[in-house]
């Protein structure tokens, strides 16, 4: 057997559905969909840290906005977390991997990547991490895919999924 070496690397909730604000899970458990397109293509799947948790807001926390993470102390764990992580893409590039992208959560005020909760409506913007994230990745001038994951609507990430995979 002989390595795809093609990897994905994926918002933390997505594979554990458990580190989602109470109230905001989709599944029990995983977003099955998901994982079997990137089993059925062969791609090796990376799981990025929940910022929320490891920042320590609680494993069964309440729902928050973006407005209430936006402190100087989470955006300076978001920016060390994101890193961290591209110190990990970077390995996987060196060892001649394809890093094909990275899977954010719409609405969350960490991992959005177009569009957040405020209130009752929907409204245009990145989370926090991904902010972070993206500034880090424009410092060492990487360009992967950023793909966000509406969990409301989950035919539309399926087929920006299997763009993603078609054409890497």
């Amino acid at each position: 057997m002989e390595r795809s070496k093609r990897v994905v690397f994926v918002s933390h909730c997505i594979l554990n559905q458990n580190a989602k604000a109470v109230g905001k899970e989709r599944s029990p458990g995983m977003i099955k969909e998901l994982l079997d397109i990137f089993s059925e293509s062969g791609v090796g799947v990376v799981q990025l840290p929940c910022p929320q948790i490891e920042f320590g807001a609680g494993i069964d926390r309440k729902p928050h906005t973006k407005s209430a993470y936006d402190t100087e102390k989470y955006r300076n764990h978001c920016r060390r977390l994101s890193r961290l992580i591209l110190n990990q893409i970077e390995r996987y590039i060196k060892s001649d991997y394809k890093v094909l992208g990275i899977l954010g959560v719409e609405f969350s005020p960490s991992c959005a990547v177009h569009q957040l909760e405020n209130g009752n409506k929907n409204v245009p913007g990145k989370g926090i991490f991904m902010e972070e994230f993206e500034e880090e990745m424009r410092k060492r001038k990487f360009q992967i895919p950023v793909i966000g994951v509406n969990l409301n609507n989950i035919y539309s990430t399926i087929e920006k999924v299997q763009m993603l995979l078609r054409f890497s």
